[in-house]
């Protein structure tokens, strides 16, 4: 991204030089100083918009147990890829199974209870309550014995998509909690790669979903690829003040990795009406600062601008040449204000 940049300079910077046609008379005695003219054109312009981002993956997932316990065993190291549905990790069953058989015993116990309870209610000397309660022992006693086929069940970790095991979390034998992950895989399928790149809010309100943008990696050098905005965030981010936005790669990148930095340039759909004059019109350029010379009744006028960007051949004016429909190209450098020129 800097290359543009430092090309862009070099040109503003050379403008300010003194060009080697001697056939241009410099001032001397006040007579008038030749000069030729060029249109203030006002153009439909893209105003294209250059971010810096890294590549990043949508396909990320964190998987974890739905109960604590011990970690029996681990299937997968970092650096593994995975398939959907592989199995990654499992927890001791040891406290998960007696807890099943507790609820097990329990059952048995309520269905006794309840037995009796209903004898007693025949004799008429249980009451209804009894029996009420008697049952609804029984049902609470079985969804304990469901909550403990499904705990065993969920004792195993699977991968919920292919990827990379990018980060491993946990080792058997350690202690982990409900929901706690213990891998991070990255997805490895080409919808999963994005890259992300943070903006001003100006430029955010000009995008949309599909504009066009080309991205550079400082890992493929010389190659530029297609891309297709895919995301806008609906919040700004506190810590940078920039909004983020997400492009989706339209070309084939031979290889992709999470935090290779990416050079974009956007270019959204919407045009806006520019003030644009060639760029020999520049004269005392410093930064985005220059100065430019009208002609007011055969005088030199100077008139200070701001430049916005380069535009093919041409200088888009950001402010300063408001009511202007004429600027000085060549004999520009050798004029001042005030002075007598003469328009060939």
């Amino acid at each position: 991204m800097k290359y543009p940049f430092i090309i862009f300079c070099f040109f503003l910077f050379s403008c300010g030089e003194q060009p080697s046609d001697t056939n241009v008379e410099e001032p001397n005695g006040g007579s008038a100083i030749p000069v030729r003219l060029a249109e203030v054109e006002r153009e439909n312009v893209v105003l294209s918009v250059r971010a810096t981002g890294q590549v990043m993956s949508n396909g990320e997932a964190r998987p974890s147990f739905k109960t604590g316990g011990i970690i029996a065993k681990m299937y997968v190291k970092e650096g593994q890829w995975v398939k959907k549905g592989q199995k990654l990790a499992k927890l001791d069953l040891t406290e998960i199974n007696a807890r099943t058989q507790q609820a097990k015993e329990a059952v048995a116990k309520a269905k006794r209870d309840l037995q009796r309870t209903e004898n007693l209610y025949a004799d008429k000397v249980a009451t209804l309550e009894n029996l009420q309660d008697a049952r609804t022992a029984l049902k609470m006693a079985e969804q304990n014995v469901r909550m403990g086929n499904f705990n065993i069940k969920y004792a195993k970790v699977r991968a919920p998509i292919s990827g990379k095991v990018i980060k491993k979390l946990v080792n058997a034998g350690e202690v982990i909690g409900p929901g706690m992950p213990v891998v991070v895989i990255l997805g490895n399928s080409k919808k999963d790669w994005v890259v992300k790149v943070g903006v001003a809010d100006r430029d955010w309100a000009r995008l949309n979903t599909g504009d066009r943008a080309t991205v550079r990696l400082d890992a493929f050098p010389g190659k530029t690829f297609k891309a297709r905005v895919s995301k806008l965030a609906d919040t700004g981010n506190p810590g940078s003040g920039t909004f983020d936005v997400e492009l989706a790669l339209i070309d084939n990148v031979p290889r992709l990795a999470a935090g290779l930095v990416a050079s974009v340039e956007l270019f959204p759909k919407t045009m806006a009406n520019q003030t644009v004059i060639p760029l020999d019109a520049l004269v005392e350029t410093n930064g985005f600062d220059a100065k430019v010379f009208t002609i007011e009744n055969n005088t030199a006028r100077e008139m200070p601008v701001r430049i916005a960007f380069l535009h093919k051949d041409n200088v888009v004016v950001q402010s300063g040449l408001d009511g202007i429909e004429k600027v000085v190209t060549d004999g520009a450098p050798y004029l001042y204000d005030g002075a007598e020129v003469l328009v060939v």
